[in-house]
């Protein structure tokens, strides 16, 4: 699924659910939308079946958390599996990257922990001293940058918007990425990117930044 470019909107709290093993065989993955067709079969009586390639395969879990009504990010990767153990033939799906874990948010300052734990879906949150750990809107969106077979349904955070203005020489703090936390000040600002000078293994180097994952230092 595409990634829309997001430059605004409602600031969302993200937190890594941990789910409940399925229980008694439970089924973690359902289809959607299937479309059937009727046939005349073999012994002249008219009959169903499915229409081939018909219906989207959804993670029950993610569907649960999405109808009570949480912003879900469902990391994926996309396997090739063989239709039956019958059949040679193989179909491209799209499997959990985190088993048993996906992310879960809903608008920054609403206290919502009540309801997310009272889902039988659900198992845990991660956390540390006891306290539930916030995942920043900024760290979310790279990853959903960095998964983009991910499987993203949000609503109020899902807006398009124009992105950061920053300008040279400004000092800048690195939100999410493999430079998180850094504070730089930019040497080149072109479209949404930026362009800034960081010290890597003892040596000055030119890295070029998203200007969404950037916010003005203090």
């Amino acid at each position: 699924m595409s990634l829309p470019d997001r430059t605004g909107g409602t600031e969302m709290d993200w937190y890594a659910v941990k789910l409940k093993a399925r229980q008694n065989g439970g089924r973690r993955e359902t289809l959607l939308g299937v479309e059937y067709e009727t046939y005349k079969a073999g012994n002249g009586r008219m009959a169903r079946r499915k229409v081939k390639g018909s219906g989207q395969r959804v993670f029950v879990p993610e569907l649960v958390l999405q109808k009570a009504g949480f912003e879900v990010f469902l990391p994926v990767k996309r396997e090739w599996q063989r239709i039956s153990r019958f059949r040679p033939e193989k179909e491209l799906r799209s499997r959990p990257a985190m088993e048993g874990w996906l992310f879960v948010g809903w608008p920054a300052g609403q206290a919502r922990f009540h309801e997310l734990m009272a889902l039988d879906v659900v198992a845990g949150v991660m956390g540390a001293g006891g306290q539930p750990v916030r995942i920043s809107d900024a760290k979310v969106r790279f990853l959903m940058r960095k998964f983009g077979g991910g499987r993203l349904r949000r609503k109020a955070s899902n807006v398009e918007v124009g992105p950061v203005r920053f300008s040279v020489g400004d000092l800048v703090r690195v939100d999410a990425g493999p430079f998180e936390g850094q504070t730089v000040s930019l040497l080149d600002v072109f479209g949404g990117s930026a362009r800034a000078v960081m010290t890597l293994l003892g040596k000055d180097v030119e890295v070029d930044l998203e200007q969404e994952f950037l916010t003005a230092a203090q």
